[in-house]
C-alpha cells in the first residue's frame, strides 16, 4: 500500500513528478498538494469531472485552450486558501 503525504498517496505524487505536463498544470499539481486539496473539489472549480483534472496532472492528457487559461485563475484561488 502507497505511504499517504498530505493526503495524496505516493504512487499519485510519483506519477505527477513523472508526467510530462505544462509548467501551469505542473504548478496546479504542486498547490494541490502543499495544500492538500483534493482533486474533485479542483475539478468542482473548473466544471470537469475528477478524471478530466486526475488526467490533466498525471500527463494523461492536456487541458483545452478553455481551461488551460483558467489554470493560473484556479491556482490563485487556491493559493490564497489558509
Amino acid at each position: 500500500m502507497s505511504e499517504r503525504i498530505r493526503g495524496y498517496d505516493t504512487l499519485f505524487i510519483r506519477r505527477v513528478e513523472d508526467a510530462d505536463q505544462t509548467p501551469a498544470v505542473m504548478r496546479l499539481a504542486d498547490v494541490c498538494i502543499e495544500k492538500n486539496i483534493a482533486v474533485p473539489e479542483v475539478a468542482d472549480m473548473f466544471g470537469v469531472s475528477r478524471a478530466t483534472v486526475y488526467n490533466w496532472l498525471t500527463g494523461r492528457t492536456t487541458p483545452s485552450p478553455r481551461y488551460s487559461a483558467l489554470i493560473p485563475k484556479v491556482t490563485a484561488r487556491l493559493l490564497k486558501r489558509k
